[in-house]
Protein backbone atom coordinates (compact mmCIF):
# COMPACT_ATOMS: atom_id res chain seq x y z
CA UNK A 1 0.00 0.00 0.00
CA UNK A 2 1.09 3.61 -0.35
CA UNK A 3 1.81 5.33 2.48
CA UNK A 4 -0.12 6.98 5.42
CA UNK A 5 -4.11 7.73 4.54
CA UNK A 6 -4.05 11.30 5.54
CA UNK A 7 -0.73 12.01 3.49
CA UNK A 8 -2.82 11.21 -0.02
CA UNK A 9 1.06 10.84 -1.70
CA UNK A 10 -0.94 9.94 -5.24
CA UNK A 11 -2.51 13.00 -6.35
CA UNK A 12 -3.39 13.44 -9.78
CA UNK A 13 -0.64 14.73 -11.41
CA UNK A 14 1.70 11.77 -10.25
CA UNK A 15 -1.65 9.42 -10.50
CA UNK A 16 -0.98 10.87 -14.72
CA UNK A 17 2.27 10.60 -14.53
CA UNK A 18 2.63 7.14 -13.74
CA UNK A 19 -0.33 5.96 -15.76
CA UNK A 20 1.75 7.94 -18.69
CA UNK A 21 4.78 5.46 -18.02
CA UNK A 22 3.29 2.16 -17.44
CA UNK A 23 -0.75 2.60 -18.98
CA UNK A 24 -3.80 3.35 -18.36
CA UNK A 25 -5.45 1.63 -15.18
CA UNK A 26 -1.41 1.08 -13.81
CA UNK A 27 0.94 2.60 -11.26
CA UNK A 28 3.92 -0.01 -11.55
CA UNK A 29 5.25 -1.72 -14.35
CA UNK A 30 4.28 -4.00 -16.87
CA UNK A 31 0.33 -3.91 -17.02
CA UNK A 32 -1.40 -6.56 -18.06
CA UNK A 33 1.63 -8.90 -19.51
CA UNK A 34 3.18 -8.32 -15.83
CA UNK A 35 0.13 -9.49 -13.87
CA UNK A 36 -0.02 -12.71 -16.16
CA UNK A 37 3.60 -13.51 -15.31
CA UNK A 38 2.84 -13.33 -11.64
CA UNK A 39 -0.46 -15.81 -12.08
CA UNK A 40 1.31 -18.43 -14.33
CA UNK A 41 0.53 -21.45 -13.26
CA UNK A 42 -1.87 -19.91 -10.22
CA UNK A 43 -5.80 -20.98 -10.55
CA UNK A 44 -8.06 -17.85 -10.03
CA UNK A 45 -11.58 -19.15 -11.59
CA UNK A 46 -14.04 -19.38 -8.88
CA UNK A 47 -11.88 -17.76 -6.10
CA UNK A 48 -12.34 -15.14 -3.47
CA UNK A 49 -9.58 -12.63 -3.90
CA UNK A 50 -8.08 -10.01 -2.14
CA UNK A 51 -5.80 -7.65 -3.40
CA UNK A 52 -3.76 -5.59 -1.09
CA UNK A 53 -2.31 -2.17 -2.41
CA UNK A 54 -5.35 -2.21 -5.56
CA UNK A 55 -4.34 1.41 -6.60
CA UNK A 56 -6.61 2.36 -9.69
CA UNK A 57 -8.35 -1.09 -9.73
CA UNK A 58 -7.51 -2.26 -12.96
CA UNK A 59 -6.03 -5.42 -11.64
CA UNK A 60 -9.27 -5.75 -9.60
CA UNK A 61 -11.19 -5.39 -13.08
CA UNK A 62 -8.66 -7.80 -14.51
CA UNK A 63 -9.09 -10.74 -11.82
CA UNK A 64 -12.41 -10.67 -12.67
CA UNK A 65 -13.24 -10.36 -15.98
CA UNK A 66 -10.17 -12.11 -17.86
CA UNK A 67 -9.11 -14.30 -14.89
CA UNK A 68 -13.15 -15.52 -13.66
CA UNK A 69 -12.18 -14.90 -9.93
CA UNK A 70 -15.88 -14.89 -7.95
CA UNK A 71 -14.94 -11.82 -5.73
CA UNK A 72 -12.46 -9.39 -5.43
CA UNK A 73 -11.62 -6.86 -2.75
CA UNK A 74 -9.55 -4.28 -3.33
CA UNK A 75 -8.10 -2.16 -0.41
CA UNK A 76 -5.65 0.76 -0.29
CA UNK A 77 -4.80 3.61 2.45
CA UNK A 78 -4.64 6.20 0.05
CA UNK A 79 -8.76 7.99 -0.64
CA UNK A 80 -8.10 8.97 -3.98
CA UNK A 81 -6.81 6.03 -5.44
CA UNK A 82 -10.06 4.30 -4.11
CA UNK A 83 -12.44 7.04 -5.39
CA UNK A 84 -10.27 5.98 -9.12
CA UNK A 85 -10.79 2.22 -8.46
CA UNK A 86 -14.98 2.78 -7.12
CA UNK A 87 -15.34 4.45 -10.63
CA UNK A 88 -13.37 1.94 -12.82
CA UNK A 89 -15.66 -0.92 -11.31
CA UNK A 90 -18.97 0.68 -11.66
CA UNK A 91 -18.03 1.75 -15.75
CA UNK A 92 -16.84 -1.91 -15.57
CA UNK A 93 -20.54 -2.79 -14.55
CA UNK A 94 -18.66 -5.34 -11.96
CA UNK A 95 -19.95 -3.77 -8.73
CA UNK A 96 -21.59 -6.70 -7.72
CA UNK A 97 -17.59 -8.81 -7.75
CA UNK A 98 -15.62 -6.17 -6.73
CA UNK A 99 -15.59 -3.93 -3.33
CA UNK A 100 -13.45 -1.54 -3.06
CA UNK A 101 -12.32 -0.53 0.74
CA UNK A 102 -10.22 2.05 2.23
CA UNK A 103 -8.64 1.39 5.09
CA UNK A 104 -5.53 2.10 7.40
CA UNK A 105 -2.10 0.67 8.23
CA UNK A 106 -1.82 -1.95 10.80
CA UNK A 107 -3.42 -5.33 10.82
CA UNK A 108 -6.23 -6.50 7.54
CA UNK A 109 -9.55 -5.62 8.84
CA UNK A 110 -10.93 -9.59 7.96
CA UNK A 111 -11.85 -12.36 9.53
CA UNK A 112 -9.92 -15.86 9.73
CA UNK A 113 -9.96 -17.77 6.48
CA UNK A 114 -11.55 -14.99 4.58
CA UNK A 115 -10.24 -15.43 1.31
CA UNK A 116 -8.95 -18.29 -1.29
CA UNK A 117 -6.10 -16.31 -2.17
CA UNK A 118 -4.08 -12.50 -1.70
CA UNK A 119 -2.71 -10.63 -4.12
CA UNK A 120 -0.32 -7.18 -4.46
CA UNK A 121 1.01 -6.02 -6.91
CA UNK A 122 4.18 -3.65 -5.94
CA UNK A 123 2.83 -2.14 -2.68
CA UNK A 124 4.25 -4.16 0.01
CA UNK A 125 7.38 -2.05 -0.59
CA UNK A 126 5.21 0.50 1.57
CA UNK A 127 5.03 -2.12 4.13
CA UNK A 128 7.96 -1.68 7.47
CA UNK A 129 6.79 -4.76 9.42
CA UNK A 130 6.82 -7.25 6.68
CA UNK A 131 6.95 -10.34 9.15
CA UNK A 132 3.42 -9.06 10.73
CA UNK A 133 1.67 -8.78 7.03
CA UNK A 134 2.85 -11.85 6.07
CA UNK A 135 1.46 -13.20 9.45
CA UNK A 136 -1.73 -11.28 8.73
CA UNK A 137 -2.13 -12.73 4.42
CA UNK A 138 -1.88 -16.25 6.54
CA UNK A 139 -4.15 -15.62 9.01
CA UNK A 140 -6.90 -14.30 6.68
CA UNK A 141 -6.17 -17.20 4.00
CA UNK A 142 -8.62 -19.89 4.32
CA UNK A 143 -6.58 -23.83 4.40
CA UNK A 144 -4.09 -24.47 1.06
CA UNK A 145 -4.58 -20.40 0.30
CA UNK A 146 -2.32 -19.04 -2.24
CA UNK A 147 -0.27 -15.70 -1.55
CA UNK A 148 0.79 -14.49 -4.92
CA UNK A 149 2.95 -10.63 -4.92
CA UNK A 150 5.71 -8.89 -6.53
CA UNK A 151 7.89 -6.70 -4.49
CA UNK A 152 10.44 -4.44 -4.94
CA UNK A 153 13.70 -5.83 -3.44
CA UNK A 154 16.89 -5.46 -2.88
CA UNK A 155 20.24 -6.96 -4.06
CA UNK A 156 22.67 -7.75 -1.24
CA UNK A 157 22.48 -6.03 2.13
CA UNK A 158 24.22 -3.65 4.16
CA UNK A 159 24.70 0.53 3.15
CA UNK A 160 22.82 1.40 0.34
CA UNK A 161 25.17 2.58 -2.27
CA UNK A 162 25.07 6.08 -3.33
CA UNK A 163 22.71 6.13 -6.80
CA UNK A 164 20.22 3.91 -4.46
CA UNK A 165 20.59 6.73 -2.09
CA UNK A 166 19.91 9.28 -4.78
CA UNK A 167 16.75 7.31 -6.22
CA UNK A 168 15.13 6.91 -2.96
CA UNK A 169 15.44 10.74 -2.67
CA UNK A 170 14.05 11.06 -5.54
CA UNK A 171 10.76 8.51 -5.58
CA UNK A 172 9.82 10.23 -2.00
CA UNK A 173 7.56 7.78 -0.87
CA UNK A 174 8.14 5.55 2.36
CA UNK A 175 10.23 2.14 0.68
CA UNK A 176 11.19 -0.49 3.04
CA UNK A 177 13.46 -2.58 0.92
CA UNK A 178 14.67 -6.55 2.03
CA UNK A 179 16.27 -8.92 -0.40
CA UNK A 180 15.24 -12.23 -1.94
CA UNK A 181 16.52 -14.49 1.00
CA UNK A 182 15.12 -12.68 3.78
CA UNK A 183 12.05 -12.45 2.15
CA UNK A 184 11.68 -16.11 1.52
CA UNK A 185 13.15 -16.67 5.15
CA UNK A 186 10.08 -14.15 6.21
CA UNK A 187 7.34 -15.77 4.56
CA UNK A 188 8.74 -19.47 5.99
CA UNK A 189 8.75 -18.03 9.11
CA UNK A 190 4.82 -16.78 8.67
CA UNK A 191 4.42 -20.42 8.29
CA UNK A 192 3.93 -20.49 4.65
CA UNK A 193 4.98 -23.37 2.11
CA UNK A 194 5.72 -23.90 -0.86
CA UNK A 195 7.71 -20.65 -1.23
CA UNK A 196 9.00 -19.54 -4.90
CA UNK A 197 10.42 -16.10 -5.49
CA UNK A 198 11.37 -14.97 -9.15
CA UNK A 199 14.19 -12.38 -9.75
CA UNK A 200 12.39 -9.83 -12.70
CA UNK A 201 15.65 -7.81 -12.20
CA UNK A 202 17.04 -9.26 -16.02
CA UNK A 203 13.51 -8.21 -17.46
CA UNK A 204 13.06 -4.62 -15.92
CA UNK A 205 16.56 -4.10 -17.15
CA UNK A 206 14.51 -3.57 -20.69
CA UNK A 207 11.21 -2.58 -19.60
CA UNK A 208 12.67 0.67 -17.71
CA UNK A 209 14.41 1.80 -21.29
CA UNK A 210 10.52 1.63 -22.61
CA UNK A 211 10.03 3.77 -19.59
CA UNK A 212 12.73 6.28 -20.05
CA UNK A 213 11.09 6.33 -24.09
CA UNK A 214 7.99 7.43 -22.65
CA UNK A 215 9.60 10.73 -21.03
CA UNK A 216 11.31 11.71 -24.31
CA UNK A 217 10.97 14.04 -27.03
CA UNK A 218 7.04 14.71 -28.51
CA UNK A 219 5.64 12.19 -25.52
CA UNK A 220 7.44 14.29 -22.90
CA UNK A 221 6.31 17.52 -24.05
CA UNK A 222 2.54 16.38 -23.86
CA UNK A 223 3.33 15.32 -20.50
CA UNK A 224 4.95 18.26 -19.93
CA UNK A 225 1.67 19.99 -20.30
CA UNK A 226 -0.45 17.93 -18.42
CA UNK A 227 1.30 18.19 -15.66
CA UNK A 228 3.88 20.84 -16.16
CA UNK A 229 7.43 21.17 -16.33
CA UNK A 230 8.76 20.42 -12.80
CA UNK A 231 6.86 17.28 -12.53
CA UNK A 232 7.58 16.17 -15.67
CA UNK A 233 11.39 16.95 -15.44
CA UNK A 234 11.44 15.66 -11.36
CA UNK A 235 9.61 12.19 -13.25
CA UNK A 236 12.54 11.90 -15.97
CA UNK A 237 15.26 12.13 -13.25
CA UNK A 238 13.47 9.66 -11.14
CA UNK A 239 13.06 6.69 -13.90
CA UNK A 240 17.26 7.76 -14.45
CA UNK A 241 18.19 6.93 -11.19
CA UNK A 242 16.03 3.85 -11.05
CA UNK A 243 18.02 2.70 -14.46
CA UNK A 244 21.17 2.88 -12.81
CA UNK A 245 20.55 0.65 -9.41
CA UNK A 246 18.19 -1.84 -11.76
CA UNK A 247 21.52 -1.97 -14.15
CA UNK A 248 23.95 -2.18 -10.87
CA UNK A 249 21.79 -4.89 -9.79
CA UNK A 250 20.78 -3.13 -6.47
CA UNK A 251 16.91 -2.86 -7.25
CA UNK A 252 15.53 -6.53 -7.82
CA UNK A 253 11.84 -6.75 -8.72
CA UNK A 254 10.48 -9.74 -7.68
CA UNK A 255 7.86 -12.39 -7.85
CA UNK A 256 6.82 -14.63 -5.37
CA UNK A 257 4.38 -17.80 -4.49
CA UNK A 258 3.63 -18.81 -0.78
CA UNK A 259 0.87 -21.55 0.35
CA UNK A 260 -1.09 -21.82 3.48
CA UNK A 261 -0.58 -25.59 5.07
CA UNK A 262 -3.54 -27.58 3.79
Amino acid sequence: MSGPAQHNDYNEDFITALQWMWGDGYLSPGGPQEVAEMLRGVRVNGKNVLDVGCGLGAIDVLLAQTYGARKVVGIDIEQPLVDHARRRVAAANLVNRIGIQCVEPGPLVFGDASFDMVFSKDSIIHIPDKASFYQEVLRILRPDGVFVGSDWLRGGSGEYSGQMREWLELVQLTFEMKNLEQTRIALEQAGFVRVRLRDRNDWYRNEVRNELATLSGAQFDELTRRIGSDKADHRLKSSSAKRKVIDRGELRPTHFIACKPA
